[in-house]
């Protein structure tokens, strides 16, 4: 719902009586386990076997559209082939089985923006962990499949904004896994002033380091303005990326544990906003909240891209699961 200071409930980050919201204990910055890149690796397998021939058979994370293989020609087929490339319809014409050929274009290029403005801090795990997480599962079944990733953390305009590796270089995963553990959001002491147009600035600096073409993934928990929101992902797919969101929100965003009278503070803005969370509270955040996520769905799915929600708490496969039924994650 509105405030009476007219921005989203959701946007105050922290909920209860004369409440900062507080990033993530220190001890929690260690976001990759030991086995994480086991785990990887084991993730990656499951995706290779979703799509029934693997990632390097054509299925591409960093594919996007005019840039897929593309039909070559006929030959006949030989024992091996897989079945999925054999034409039907020329076998039932000729009598003879007949495999598809496609003349498979460079490597696709997947770009991931990562959102580390203050807001990010929120939630156990934070969403900014669980965003580091999932931008390290997409990179490293990116890379298995030989596609080339990038990593782009914004902060809000003005504030630090990193590109990994360099523009011409090349990293592993081991070396993705050191950058994002690393990785922080943006200082919260200074709240005087307020973080807007932190994706639009992120979209300027990312075109101004005229990227490859390729996918644009962002994963934010997208507390920006509608119109913001619009015109960042316009210019994007304007310059012909396929664009796709990962909507992260922390467990205390989706379903507020609150009640009584409450003070709420931002992370993001000056000032404090008084709350009443008895009555329909409940209710009306909730609607108000879908009604912003819809919006930031519509915003991707209406230039033909990808949407996928997830509460900050999810595990990492799940998301790769949903992902592939999905199937559009994949070109």
């Amino acid at each position: 719902m509105r405030t009476r200071d007219g921005g989203w409930v959701g946007r105050l980050l922290a909920l209860g009586r004369a409440v900062v919201a507080r990033p993530e204990p220190a001890e929690a910055g260690k976001i990759f386990a030991p086995d994480f890149l086991a785990m990887l690796e084991r993730l990656r397998l499951v995706a290779l076997r979703a799509l029934g021939g693997g990632l390097r058979e054509g299925h591409r994370l960093g594919a996007y559209k005019g840039g897929q293989l593309e039909f070559h020609g006929h030959r006949s087929y030989t024992p091996g082939d897989e079945l999925r490339y054999v034409d039907w319809n020329s076998y039932a014409r000729l009598g003879r089985p007949h495999v598809k050929e496609f003349a498979r274009e460079e490597a696709g290029v997947l770009h991931l923006l990562l959102d580390a403005t203050p807001s990010m801090a929120l939630g156990q795990p934070s969403k900014w962990t669980f965003a580091r997480r999932v931008a390290a599962l997409f990179v490293h079944v990116a890379l298995s499949s030989r596609d080339v990733a990038r990593v782009y953390v914004f902060r809000g305009p003005e504030r630090e904004f990193e590109q990994f590796p360099a523009r011409g270089a090349k990293a592993g995963t081991g070396a993705f896994l050191s950058f994002l553990e690393a990785g922080r959001v943006a200082a919260i002491e200074n709240r005087k002033s307020k973080i807007e147009n932190a994706l639009a600035s992120a979209v300027s600096g990312f075109l101004r380091a005229s990227p490859a073409r390729g996918r644009v993934i962002v994963i934010s928990d997208f507390w920006q303005e509608e119109p913001e929101l619009v015109a960042a992902v316009a210019r994007l797919a304007g310059a012909r990326f396929d664009v796709a969101a990962i909507h992260c929100l922390a467990p205390e965003e989706l379903q507020p544990q609150v009640e009584g009278e409450l003070l709420a503070r931002s992370l993001e803005e000056e000032g404090e906003v008084e709350l009443s969370a008895g009555g329909d509270f409940p209710a009306r955040y909730a609607q108000e909240l879908e009604a912003h996520c819809r919006a930031v769905e519509e915003t991707f799915r209406r230039r033909g891209g990808n949407y996928l929600r997830a509460s900050s708490d999810t595990s990492i496969e799940r998301v790769l699961i949903t992902a592939l039924r999905q199937r559009r994650w994949v070109a």
